[in-house]
């Protein structure tokens, strides 16, 4: 291969790892071990790799395009933060282009690297499935803003909403609808930062509140984690939903449940998505204001890149951190 035909997704290709990966072992950074980052640099050397770090910076100060990785298609939240990170980046003359990981890390990754191919300004991801290390890779090399997680630190900016208040809000609206005990159905897959933290966030809530609180496991359908927290708790139950997805499926599972109206089932859930929204469904659901959560986004990465008029920020800047109130919109799931 000639001195100046390979690139690091070639390399990234040869090596076996993520291209963000190689532009931080290319550019010696101490995150990366140093087996790995000596084996990188030898494909590199291998395949004749030259860093061209100008022409790589005035690419990206140039791109007018913004990347967005999303975890999946299944979930009515993700396609409205599509719809308004387009927005936010239309009205600063910027384009979206979309890439849809999965739960393989492999196949996330490659998205994440098409984007970084083709030198966009900048990265937005919606709770991304990634260990915090690989998210920090990414933003080593551009711009890049997680939307719904906190940061993982390094130069990673994000937006997402006040997990605690978001809890204190769900549980106190079921105690005073009558739940004498909480359940929280989460996804055992995905990205374990938000859940984990939505987790922990109900857990000092209810305690706070005097309620136990029992946590279940799903996969992608949660009709068996509801049906046996419903079975296990035969007194009036808060069950709390990690999302309007599987909260639809709370509202077909409990359809033949046989409980008195003493003996209620309560369920809220987050995202207050347009299925929420629905008479067949009504669900008590935490709104997460997806508009200034795109706005902020969009914004955090434009300063942090220096597009428009303003300068990018210094490489040693620290993560910054937009952290939004949420609001509970209270519908019929939660009635007695």
């Amino acid at each position: 291969m000639s001195p100046h035909a390979a690139t690091q997704s070639d390399i990234a290709l040869a090596a076996g790892v993520s291209r963000s990966l190689v532009s931080l072992a290319l550019a010696g950074s101490p995150k990366v071990a140093r087996h790995t980052r000596e084996r990188i640099e030898e494909v590199a050397r291998d395949m004749g790799y030259r860093v061209n770090v100008a022409a790589s910076s005035l690419a990206r100060q140039s791109s007018s395009i913004i990347g967005l990785v999303l975890p999946n298609l299944r979930n009515a939240f993700f396609e409205r933060m599509a719809r308004c990170l387009n927005e936010a980046a239309s009205q600063r003359g910027m384009t979206l282009f979309v890439t849809v990981g999965s739960e393989d890390p492999v196949a996330l990754h490659r998205a994440i690297d098409s984007l970084l191919g083709v030198r966009v300004a900048g990265i937005a991801m919606v709770s991304p499935w990634l260990p915090g290390q690989d998210v920090v890779a990414v933003g080593e090399e551009v711009a890049t803003c997680v939307i719904g997680r906190r940061s993982p630190g390094g130069r990673i900016d994000a937006v997402h909403i006040d997990e605690r208040a978001a809890a204190g809000l769900v549980v106190a609206h079921l105690r005073e609808r009558g739940a004498s005990s909480l359940a929280y159905v989460r996804p055992r897959t995905g990205e374990a930062t938000s859940r984990l933290e939505r987790e922990a966030a109900l857990a000092d809530a209810a305690r706070e509140a005097g309620l136990p609180l029992a946590v279940y496991g799903c996969a992608d359908e949660a009709g068996p984690a509801v049906r046996a927290a419903e079975s296990t708790h035969p007194e009036p139950l808060g069950l709390v939903m990690h999302n309007d997805v599987l909260a639809i499926d709370a509202v077909a599972a409990l359809r033949t449940a046989r409980r008195g109206q003493d003996a209620p089932v309560l369920i809220a859930s987050y995202d207050n998505t347009y299925l929420a929204q629905r008479e067949e469904f009504s669900l008590t659901s935490v709104n997460q204001p997806e508009a200034v959560m795109a706005a902020r986004a969009i914004e955090l990465i434009c300063q942090r890149a220096g597009l428009g008029a303003q300068a990018p920020l210094a490489d040693d800047e620290p993560a910054r951190s937009v952290v939004l109130t949420p609001t509970l919109a209270i519908r019929s799931s939660s009635a007695r």
